[in-house]
């Protein structure tokens, strides 16, 4: 995983990108890391979501969460790529929720 790829909320608004495994908000500041099976993990360690269709990143409403991991040491930031366009925003799935809720209002902090 070299290339950035675009994150984006369920409702179409563009939020951020992983790169080389590792997950940052649209202004390059580290969030969190992808596992090779897709599950991604918050910073500090504790389950963020599955990525969801290469651009999304949804949590299982009615799943148990996994136990925390072990924080990662937070990478060099890499320059953020030029911000994409938002997308039409997505229908809600059934007993899943957009996982970047969980940063509401902290991209402005």
């Amino acid at each position: 995983m070299s290339d950035k790829i675009p994150i984006y909320r369920w409702s179409g608004e563009y939020f951020g990108f992983i790169h080389n495994g590792h997950f940052f908000d649209a202004d390059g500041n580290y969030l969190g890391w992808i596992e090779d099976d897709g599950s991604v993990w918050n910073k500090d360690g504790t389950y963020l979501g599955q990525l969801t269709e290469e651009n999304y990143i949804l949590r299982e409403t009615m799943k148990m969460e996994p136990m925390p991991k072990i924080p990662k040491i937070p990478p060099i930031p890499p320059i953020p790529p030029i911000p994409k366009i938002d997308k039409i925003g997505r229908i809600g799935k059934l007993g899943w929720e957009d996982a970047l809720d969980r940063f509401q209002g902290e991209e402005d902090a």
